[in-house]
C-alpha cells in the first residue's frame, strides 16, 4: 500500500498511551514469535483467529484489530448464550 492509496480507514485511532502500548507488545511478538495473550487483560479469549494451529500472526490478535477482535468476542458470547 502507498500513501496515494491509502484512506482513512486504514488507520486506528489511537490514544498516544495505547499506540505506544501497541507498539512494545506487537515489537515483542515479532522478536518471539508469540502472540500477545489479551486474556491478560480479563477477555475471556486470547484471540479470534488462528490461521496454521499456532499462536503467532498478527490477524485474529486484540493488538492487530481492537474493533474486529470484539466484533469476534461478541459473536462467541453470543453463540453461548
Amino acid at each position: 500500500m502507498t500513501t496515494a492509496t491509502q484512506k482513512l480507514e486504514d488507520f486506528q485511532p489511537l490514544s498516544k498511551a495505547a499506540n505506544d502500548v501497541k507498539r512494545q507488545f506487537c515489537k515483542e511478538c515479532e522478536a518471539t514469535r508469540k502472540r500477545y495473550d489479551v486474556r491478560l487483560l480479563g477477555y475471556p479469549i486470547s484471540w479470534y483467529e488462528n490461521h496454521d494451529g499456532s499462536d503467532t500472526g498478527c490477524e485474529g490478535c486484540f493488538w492487530y484489530n481492537p474493533i474486529e477482535f470484539r466484533k469476534h468476542l461478541v459473536e462467541k458470547i453470543e453463540e453461548e448464550n
